[in-house]
């Protein structure tokens, strides 16, 4: 990690409500890094106040944004940056993509190379290598399907009904005795209902 490279002697005086501001920016690109399985703290520390530094040194051109939101564009901006240098591919927008994250993790960065992560040129080869074997692993891969139809699984109310009804299908004169039966019983029905 080497020397700090921003002295403390920059830092201006912060209000109460600047310091809860800024508390919450480190906390949201803390959590944004440990979401990436970043796992050591001091890593993490040293990660989070580079970042810091360049969000508030673009408050200053930028006063209107929030600490957060330029935090957290400046964590996603350098990420996608760094992947990109590393991947010697084109992002999209220059924005880090599902893709490169899914790279990333599936590099094995967080357990094996969490030193390299967020430094400048040049990596050790076997990350390089595995980085770029991830990302293309890690692009979508269409499968073709075919469907079967396949028959109707009843239970047994329904089993039943579709037998009842190939009966009925097969002996009209069955259909026809259910017929006038149903007829008759709505009839004895209505009788007994209006008198």
């Amino acid at each position: 990690m080497g020397l700090p490279r921003h002295s403390l002697e920059t830092l201006q005086p912060l209000s109460e409500q600047e310091l809860n501001e800024w508390e919450e920016a480190y906390a949201a690109v803390e959590a944004y890094l440990q979401a990436l399985r970043l796992r050591n703290r001091l890593l993490v520390a040293e990660l989070v106040r580079g970042i810091l530094w360049r969000a508030s040194a673009r408050r200053l051109n930028e006063p209107e944004k929030p600490a957060r939101f330029l935090a957290m564009e400046e964590a996603l901006t350098e990420i996608a940056n760094w992947t990109q240098d590393v991947l010697d591919v084109p992002l999209e927008n220059r924005r880090l993509a599902a893709r490169g994250r899914l790279a990333l993790l599936l590099a094995g960065m967080p357990g094996q190379w969490q030193g390299v992560f967020l430094t400048p040129a040049p990596w050790p080869p076997e990350f390089v290598e595995a980085m770029k074997r991830s990302y293309l692993a890690a692009g979508p891969q269409f499968a073709e399907l075919t469907m079967v139809p396949k028959p109707l699984e009843l239970n047994a109310i329904g089993s039943g009904a579709a037998q009842w009804w190939e009966t009925m299908d097969r002996k009209p004169i069955v259909r026809l005795m259910f017929t006038g039966l149903l007829l008759a019983s709505i009839l004895v029905i209505v009788w007994f209902t209006l008198f």
